[in-house]
């Protein structure tokens, strides 16, 4: 029995020598569970990329950002084109009239400085450029910007404009000119454009439809009013 009780206190001193472990004798273990604990906390959670322009979707499909309308600046014409001229040209383009705006100079005799044209899209610009193309050097066509197109006027072949007028010519001569034409008299307005030499006046009438513009241009060009010959212009 002595030996028994001398091999516990044996057993028990060992135990009670043993060095004891507490949170104070690992400083470097408080240190790295506080680190972890603030990196985690200052982490943003994250977010998703911002869509690209134009990538919103429309009606549940996206579209790229390219499609749209685009506008080009057709040149390359002679004075009397017409607009069916042009829209012969573009057959198979998918443009309609109501595309087509014509740009005149105001030097000169007022001739055209080209037909602006509004493309649905760009596969439609693309069928032009193939459609001029095939139509020789003659044609040229070129990318416009908007700003271009929204302030012109279109005249749609409703307007003509009396070249040549002599200098004391007023409202009522050209009532008389234009007598049997179907047209607004409140519309006369006179122009004076800079030609290669002294100015020249011009008388701009505007008419009830495209078909009697073309009637009075049929019957009265190139007649006479106050002496002087007058040549008609149907803007476009």
């Amino acid at each position: 029995m002595s030996l028994i009780r001398n091999a516990i206190r044996s057993s028990f001193s060992l135990r009670t020598s043993d060095p004891v472990i507490s949170r104070n004798s690992l400083p470097f273990l408080q240190e790295s569970r506080k680190c972890l604990s603030t990196t985690v906390a200052e982490q943003p959670p994250s977010s998703p990329s911002p869509p690209l322009p134009g990538s919103f979707p429309v009606d549940g499909i996206k579209k790229p950002a390219s499609e749209g309308k685009l506008y080009g600046k057709f040149s390359g014409f002679s004075k009397h084109t017409l607009r069916s001229d042009v829209m012969n040209i573009l057959e198979g383009c998918n443009v309609t009239s109501d595309d087509l705006k014509f740009s005149y100079m105001r030097g000169g005799n007022l001739n055209p400085a080209g037909v602006y044209v509004q493309f649905p899209s760009r596969s439609s610009y693309d069928s032009a450029m193939r459609a001029i193309a095939k139509k020789g050097r003659l044609y040229r066509l070129e990318r416009a910007t908007q700003s271009q197109w929204d302030p012109i006027v279109p005249y749609q072949g409703k307007v003509v404009a009396l070249h040549g007028l002599p200098p004391n010519a007023i409202i009522e001569d050209i009532d008389r000119f234009l007598s049997g034409c179907l047209y607004h008299p409140g519309s006369i307005q006179f122009l004076t454009i800079q030609g290669l030499g002294s100015p020249k006046r011009v008388a701009l009438v505007r008419f009830t439809s495209q078909t009697q513009a073309m009637n009075a241009y049929i019957t009265k060009n190139r007649n006479f009013l106050l002496n002087q010959r007058i040549t008609l212009q149907v803007l476009q």
